[in-house]
């Protein structure tokens, strides 16, 4: 019995999710010999959002350009009762810090190589989140953004994420 408890004990530990601290340490030491801004991408495993933009920070259209750029990770929030335990500790608050207490997901967050926040998906001209850029404003500003934390990004670059993004229909 003792050692069924232990090895129950084992197995929880091991699926416990990451603190959010932790995923930002890690990406930001994976950045740092590159050269590379950080991307975190907070979101949840019921949202299709989440999902769209996780299959375009993967794609083979734009993929490599995001990878080429950031290191990406990510950290869940904002899970429904029966799958909170897949909750990053430590996550929703700096999402909070960001600005995100009221937004919903998808949310992301660009960090630079020293862990020092750059920008926000709080980047609509209204203060709004971005969340998956969908519309003329979302991707003018997501273009803003990579702008600004993509250095190494070039305009054509920026120009073929914008055309990846406006062709996807929802």
């Amino acid at each position: 019995l003792v050692l069924t408890v232990a090895l129950a004990i084992s197995v929880h530990a091991q699926t416990k999710p990451s603190s959010a601290r932790e995923v930002l340490d890690s990406a930001v030491q994976k950045a740092k010999p590159d050269q590379k801004n950080v991307l975190i991408h907070f979101g949840a495993s019921w949202c299709s959002w989440c999902k769209h933009l996780h299959e375009m920070l993967e794609s083979k259209e734009v993929g490599k350009l995001f990878h080429d750029n950031y290191e990406i990770a990510h950290l869940t929030i904002q899970e429904r009762n029966e799958k909170v335990a897949l909750e990053n500790p430590g996550a929703q608050e700096m999402a909070n810090e960001a600005g995100a207490k009221n937004a919903g997901v998808p949310v992301f967050l660009f960090f630079d190589s020293a862990g020092n926040r750059l920008a926000t998906s709080m980047a609509l001209p209204d203060g709004g989140n971005i969340g998956y850029p969908v519309s003329p404003e979302e991707i003018k500003a997501f273009d803003g953004l990579l702008e600004k934390t993509a250095p190494r990004m070039t305009v054509a670059q920026r120009k073929q994420i914008a055309h990846y993004l406006s062709k996807q229909k929802y």
